[in-house]
């Protein structure tokens, strides 16, 4: 799936609706609906799906994560290659948060298809929102929430 900064408000809608039709989940671009997002990745790797047939929607669905973090968190979307992350993305779209931090929700989402232990959508959501800072207490980072001016 071709994703630009322009598309992913316009894809995150599409995935509203299909999930709507497809899973009875109404989407409102909530911190909340993050547990229904990763609900629906479940049940999509639960029909033995393979990443590469669920790629679309999963795609969509990360969409919609970052459009929550637009709404919420002052994000905006961006080419990746816009951004000087300190990790290489596999996806086209990355989000700025304040901070010049870096998020991955594409990543996220399909980080949560492969393996449901991962860390969530809401923990992205929480890490994104949460205020940057230094020295003992620092949160632990988050490989799909980084600040890209960190050295790895």
């Amino acid at each position: 799936m071709r994703v630009t900064p322009a598309e992913a408000p316009q894809i995150a809608r599409r995935s509203v609706l299909f999930v709507e039709e497809k899973f009875g989940v109404e989407l409102r671009y909530t911190a909340e609906s993050l547990v229904f997002v990763e609900a629906v990745v479940d049940r999509i790797r639960a029909t033995g799906a393979s990443e590469e047939q669920a790629s679309g929607l999963l795609a969509g669905l990360g969409c919609y994560a970052g459009e929550v973090l637009v709404r919420h968190a002052r994000a905006s979307w961006r080419g990746v290659a816009e951004v000087k992350a300190d990790a290489p993305s596999r996806f086209p779209v990355l989000l700025i948060l304040p901070g010049a931090k870096v998020c991955d929700p594409l990543a996220c989402v399909f980080a949560r298809f492969a393996d449901p232990a991962s860390d969530g959508l809401a923990t992205l959501y929480d890490l994104a929102l949460a205020a940057p800072s230094t020295g003992p207490g620092r949160p632990p980072e988050h490989e799909h929430a980084r600040d890209p001016r960190r050295s790895t």
